[in-house]
Order: structure tokens, then C-alpha cells, then sequence
């Protein structure tokens, strides 16, 4: 049976300041599957604009855990809720409460003190709109990788949202059996990562690839340093490199078979880069040529440029 685990997050987003964490419960009628995420606008009651584009407003977004709780980020003030934005079809807002108070009818009043939480319930006025999403792991050996997850992609670096996982079978084919409609990222502990929209119906022949990574070491000297290496950015495919240790230079970077161009950024103004070599290939001249494991470390030179 696929397993369900869920993250949260509910951030209100707004210039002001942010107060204290603030709790909530989400529960959804019938015990159906809660949205992976929806919005919530807040529209500031007394001293705000008459009117401000949908999109100018604060708004709650909403992302439950497996139990159904979730937390909130909020700074103080008084606001009216407005209607959902993102909830599957079929789903509306039933009751939504603060401290006892109808958020449906009385406006929202935070204050930096509050200790209570927020309680909404969510009704369903027809069977869920769930279809499957299946597909099949390339790149693998049977046995590698035995889960993959679902879920709404970040956004605005906020957290990630709610996921699903289900076991990856022996040929790498695999199923999740009931999605609701939105956009999400199907990936392997954020390797191997592939966009898919949901709709009205199944999705079918999804492919995962998983990268075949090549990881190359590497070492960076810069003559005439006296101190920590300068902080500089090394780049394979466009990627930088990883572990990067200022003291003693060395630095490793992932890259796939075929050719592999190298860079620098972020080279300090009193430094020039003098080479740049893997064996006897330059690297300045052409990319580093992979069609196996690595023999070679990566050498990069700087030099000052008086």
C-alpha cells in the first residue's frame, strides 16, 4: 500500500514583520484526501485600501501534515478571510476558527501573544477527483532505489509541500494511486526529478531518469595565497562544484558522461586564472571528455595579477 507522508507549511506572506509560529488542525469531510496545498487571501480590515488587486493582498497558504496539522508564520493585525484559491474541485471551506471566533463571519485578529490555533474543516460535495500517476525509473538497478515521493515543487524558497511516496517495483515501474489535480515534481531523494501536471485524468508513462553521475576531484592552488582560498565558484555543466574546503582547495564536482565544460566564477580582482588542466587536457581550450570514472583530479591555478 503506498505510503503518505505529508510536510507543512503556512506562511503569510506580507512586508511586515512576522510574529510568533501559530498552530492549526485541518480536517476534510468523509476522511477524504486533504489538498496537498491551498490558499487562504486576507484582506486587512480598517486602514487598508478600499480595494487592491487579488494578488496585492496577505495570504495564507496552507499545507498539512499526514496528522492534518500545520503552522503558520503571522504578524499582527486584523483581517477578513477571503474565499479559498486552489482547493480540488468538489471541495469548499466548511468552518474556519481562531480562538472560538467564525472566520467566516467575524474578522481574523492576531496579536504577538497568541497561543491558540486555527481549526478548519473542509467539505466534499462529490467523490474526490483522484486520478493514478505512473511510470517507470530508467537508469537504475533493480533493487537501487526502493522509494519515490510526489509533491508540490518550492516556490518563493518557501518549504516544501505535501508529498506522497510509493515503492519503486523491481522493473522500476511504479504507481501512485490517488493524486488530486495541480503541479507537482516526482523524484528520487531529489535526484532525479521530473515535472508533471495532474488533470481530470490518469497519467500515464511518466520516466524518471536517474543521472548517471561521474564525480570528478579536484584542486585549487592560488599562488602567492597566504591566507584561505579565495571563495570562487567552479562549475561543471553549469553546476558548482561541491565541498569546496578553502583551507586545503580541494573540491568535487559531478558531471556525466560526454563532454563537460569547466568554468570559474567569482575569480577575486587581484587573481587571474593561469590554468586549468585535467591529465594533459586543457580545459581552457576544450571540455573535460568522460566515458568512465575519473583518473585524473582537476588542477586549477590562479596566479596574482602583478
Amino acid at each position: 500500500m503506498t505510503s503518505v507522508v505529508f510536510s507543512v507549511f503556512l506562511l503569510l506572506q506580507t512586508a511586515a514583520p512576522a510574529s510568533d509560529w501559530v498552530t492549526g488542525r485541518l480536517s476534510v469531510e468523509g476522511g477524504a484526501p486533504a489538498p496537498s496545498s491551498f490558499a487562504l487571501p486576507l484582506m486587512a480590515v480598517g486602514g487598508g485600501p478600499p480595494s487592491l488587486p487579488p494578488g496585492a493582498y496577505p495570504t495564507l497558504t496552507i499545507r498539512p501534515q499526514i496528522d492534518g496539522t500545520f503552522r503558520m508564520q503571522v504578524r499582527s493585525g486584523e483581517f477578513r478571510v477571503g474565499a479559498p484559491v486552489g482547493l480540488p474541485p468538489g471541495y469548499s471551506v466548511q468552518s474556519i476558527e481562531y480562538g472560538g471566533v467564525d472566520l467566516l463571519r467575524s474578522p481574523l485578529k492576531i496579536s504577538s501573544d497568541d497561543s491558540t490555533e486555527f481549526v478548519i474543516a473542509l467539505a466534499i460535495s462529490a467523490p474526490p477527483p483522484t486520478v493514478s500517476v505512473s511510470g517507470h525509473v530508467t537508469g537504475i538497478a533493480p533493487g537501487q532505489f526502493q522509494r519515490i515521493a510526489l509533491r508540490e515543487p518550492i516556490s518563493n524558497g518557501g518549504e516544501w509541500g505535501a508529498a506522497l511516496e510509493t515503492s519503486i517495483g523491481a522493473d522500476g515501474a511504479f504507481t501512485f494511486p490517488k493524486v488530486l489535480p495541480g503541479n507537482y515534481i516526482v523524484y528520487m531523494r531529489l535526484r532525479a526529478v521530473t515535472q508533471v501536471m495532474v488533470g481530470s485524468k490518469d497519467v500515464t508513462g511518466l520516466i524518471v531518469a536517474n543521472p548517471q553521475d561521474i564525480l570528478v576531484s579536484g584542486h585549487l592552488i592560488a599562488e602567492g595565497a597566504q591566507t584561505a582560498i579565495p571563495a570562487i565558484i567552479i562549475e561543471g555543466n553549469g553546476k558548482p562544484a561541491t565541498s569546496l574546503n578553502r583551507n586545503t582547495g580541494t573540491f568535487v564536482l559531478s558531471l556525466g558522461k560526454g563532454e563537460n565544460p569547466i568554468s570559474l566564477r567569482n575569480i577575486p580582482e587581484a587573481y587571474r586564472l593561469k590554468s586549468m588542466t585535467y591529465g594533459e587536457v586543457d580545459l581552457q581550450k576544450e571540455p573535460l571528455k568522460l566515458d568512465g570514472p575519473a583518473f585524473f583530479d582537476i588542477i586549477v591555478r590562479l596566479a596574482p595579477k602583478n
